[in-house]
């Protein structure tokens, strides 16, 4: 297992997939460690792979899938939820609690989030009753975070809305798109009570739905004799 990255920071996939041919081996998965199936995924994975076959015809690539909507993700996001759920103030009972998932922007023509909605649904079903969940994109497509809440409060009627940026680590698209949605949000609902949950971060759960994707391509490399 060796670990790359796709942009800015080296070593990028061609270099990993290069020192690993010259190193002997003449089979590599290659795994988006990616929450969902936009650009990254499809059209730069595809590209990458196309170039390194032809510059590699004597190794085997094979690419898995990125997480997607798992049902341990959705059991992270859950629990999230409920842990922040308890520091909601205690106003409007018979009201639902809102919950907003928001995902890195994709255009959507790279990405028309029907992962995200599936994910969406897994989560409200672990929720339960007095829950609604709706989705968006920080930015680029949509849907909006402004299409989200409306959906929340105007046809759901929630009273408050917990926004859970469904991302990595905090940095530059938390702080400006997802905090910064937050902001317009207060603007446009001032009597809705708005609060955050941390981001994913590392969690063993993350790892094992990797691992279950790179196993699910040994094995079909291993029945189709490839």
């Amino acid at each position: 297992m060796v670990l790359t990255c796709l942009e800015f920071i080296e070593p990028h996939p061609d270099q990993t997939v290069h020192r690993m041919a010259e190193q002997g081996l003449s089979r590599v998965v290659v795994v988006p460690y990616l929450l969902g199936q936009g650009k990254h995924v499809t059209l730069e994975m595809d590209e990458v792979l196309g170039a390194l076959r032809a510059e590699l015809p004597h190794l085997r690539l094979y690419l898995a899938e990125s997480l997607g909507p798992d049902p341990r993700m959705a059991d992270i996001v859950t629990e999230r939820v409920r842990a922040q759920a308890e520091y909601l103030p205690a106003r409007d009972q018979g009201k639902p609690t809102g919950v907003l998932l928001v995902k890195a922007g994709t255009k959507n023509q790279y990405d028309d989030c029907v992962w995200l909605e599936e994910l969406g649904r897994m989560v409200e079903m672990r929720l339960g009753l007095g829950y609604a969940v709706a989705i968006a994109q920080s930015h680029y497509g949509d849907p909006t975070v402004e299409a989200g809440a409306a959906r929340l409060v105007d046809d759901l009627g929630v009273a408050s809305i917990i926004v859970v940026p469904y991302i990595f680590f905090p940095g530059l698209i938390l702080k400006r798109n997802v905090l910064g949605g937050m902001d317009r949000l207060q603007k446009l609902y001032p009597g809705v009570s708005l609060a955050v949950t941390p981001p994913l971060g590392v969690d063993d759960r993350l790892v094992a739905v990797a691992a279950d994707h790179i196993r699910r391509v040994w094995d079909q490399v291993e029945n189709d004799g490839t």
